[in-house]
């Protein structure tokens, strides 16, 4: 009876742990949130606040390109990001943000939140970007936020982030109950084909070229619709 009991309980907490890895459902299309109002006419400035994924790569330089040849007016697209970045640091980075005038700002910090080793379990990273969405609006009064969902992720890296899904599915419900805007990249990475995503050995950090192949007309056009 005792040894029954005990298998029991072995398959009782091995189905916990089977649920508690197992991610959500990903999502078959984009749920992107248009922003509140219009952008504002003149010179366009946007600030990229987040991760590796924007501090290590050109896409905001190629976001910047892309939206003064589309609207015909000068754009000047600022990252303030740094690798390893979650939203406990984006709270210390208002005075930064604020710095650089923005009209708009866009937020991705789920994917180091929903990181096993470092990250902030998931109701700590939504309250936290409660915060933060609060807080950029009293230091940047007038810009608009969007947040922004970014690309899978595999291998060792993928398996500290069981949970990413979650996070992402997250700024879903955080962008509509904020009122900000939200830019859902994740489906489009999903779309595409495993072995064409570009993610390089760490299976985190995709192919540079990639990346902005991915982000620039997904953002340009969400931005700028017929761009």
């Amino acid at each position: 009876m005792r040894r029954r009991l005990g298998l029991l309980a072995v398959a009782a907490i091995g189905a916990g742990l089977a649920w508690w890895a197992a991610p959500p459902r990903p999502p078959q299309t984009p749920a992107d949130i248009p922003l509140a109002r219009p952008l504002p006419e003149g010179a366009l400035r946007v600030t990229t606040f987040g991760t590796s994924l924007t501090a290590r790569y050109d896409w905001p330089a190629g976001l910047q390109a892309a939206l003064a040849a589309c609207l015909g007016r000068p754009v000047t697209v600022t990252p303030v990001a740094r690798p390893g970045a979650g939203s406990a640091w984006a709270l210390t980075q208002l005075d930064t943000v604020a710095a650089t005038a923005p009209d708009l700002i866009l937020v991705e910090f789920a994917i180091n939140d929903a990181d096993l080793r470092d990250g902030v379990p998931l109701a700590r990273a939504k309250a936290q970007h409660q915060s933060l969405i609060s807080a950029l609006r009293a230091a940047a009064p007038g810009a608009q936020i969007a947040l922004m969902t970014m690309n899978p992720a595999s291998g060792a890296r993928g398996l500290a982030r069981p949970w990413l899904a979650a996070h992402y599915l997250a700024y879903r419900d955080l962008a509509a109950e904020q009122g900000t805007g939200l830019i859902d990249l994740w489906p489009r990475w999903l779309a595409l084909p495993e072995t064409a995503r570009g993610l390089q050995a760490d299976g985190l950090h995709p192919d540079p070229a990639v990346a902005a192949g991915v982000i620039v007309p997904a953002v340009a056009g969400y931005l700028a619709p017929g761009c």
